[in-house]
């Protein structure tokens, strides 16, 4: 298993997991909100343990700086009428990672558990320990993102920021980049626009650096190395895969509902019916 410096809880099994997801410090009772149990952190799911938290332009392997405002220039020009709502780098960049451009946005949820069923999804992967990194957004906002990053979404209040609230501190990517050289590396957590159920269904949530080239694992792993609540990893034995898919089938968390329309159905049925 590759050695991250975050801290990493390892379990075995179903129980071990939501144990793990639902401990009183991951989903704490919050006296500010009524005695409720509400979780400050975001969830994201990955097959295999070993990857790191890579963003689909990097995984392209050309030079981020240069390929970003290129493909979203030309995905702007050639998307069909009506498919923006309103004149924003941060729509469009919402709407071109939900339909599978490459882009410096990373896809976490609210929930924990749609973050294992994408730890668990891939049959190809099933020999290799899966994993959910965890990072609690509200702490992040109050001790680690520089005050003027933070201050839009402290004073809405809110626990991360939306396109309206980012349009309004940040006309554009370019605007969000020049943070960089006076108050260094900067990762924010917002929530995309309700484009269609899918984004609805996966309670979902995105996360920017603020560089196309700025890396998301070597942030987390700065910020963990100094606030290691903050963000920490629960690990996934390769063993228990099967016996937590199977669960997560049973409590309704699969393709169909995550992926509403054909193409989310036929996804569950053959991994369904397939062998375990």
């Amino acid at each position: 298993m590759a050695s991250f410096p975050i801290r990493e809880t390892f379990v075995d099994s179903w129980k071990a997991l939501l144990d793990a997801l639902h401990s009183d410090s991951v989903i704490p009772k919050q006296t500010s909100q009524g005695g409720h149990y509400r979780a400050p952190f975001v969830f994201r799911g990955m097959s295999d343990s070993e990857w790191p938290l890579a963003s689909s332009l990097e995984r392209l392997k050309s030079p981020s700086k240069v390929v970003e405002p290129a493909l979203l220039r030309s995905f702007r020009k050639y998307a069909p009428r009506g498919t923006f709502a309103r004149d924003s780098d941060w729509e469009a960049l919402s709407v071109a990672q939900h339909n599978g451009l490459p882009t410096r946005l990373l896809d976490w949820s609210v929930s924990p558990l749609i973050a294992v069923h994408f730890a668990t999804a891939e049959r190809e992967y099933f020999s290799k320990h899966g994993v959910i990194w965890c990072v609690n957004v509200i702490a992040l906002r109050d001790q680690i993102l520089p005050a003027k990053i933070a201050k839009p979404i402290q004073r809405a209040p809110a626990a991360v920021y939306d396109v309206i609230l980012l349009e309004a501190a940040y006309s554009g990517l370019a605007d969000f980049d020049a943070t960089k050289a006076n108050l260094g590396k900067a990762c924010i957590f917002f929530e995309p626009p309700s484009l269609d159920a899918r984004i609805a269904n996966q309670t979902g949530i995105l996360s920017a650096m603020n560089g196309a080239d700025v890396s998301h694992q070597r942030y987390m792993e700065k910020v963990a190395t100094i606030h290691p609540d903050v963000v920490h990893r629960i690990v996934i034995d390769k063993d228990a895969k099967s016996e937590i898919r199977d669960k997560l089938d049973q409590n309704n968390i699969h393709e169909r509902m995550l992926f509403p329309g054909l193409p989310g159905l036929c996804t569950w049925l053959k991994r369904y019916y397939g062998p375990a």
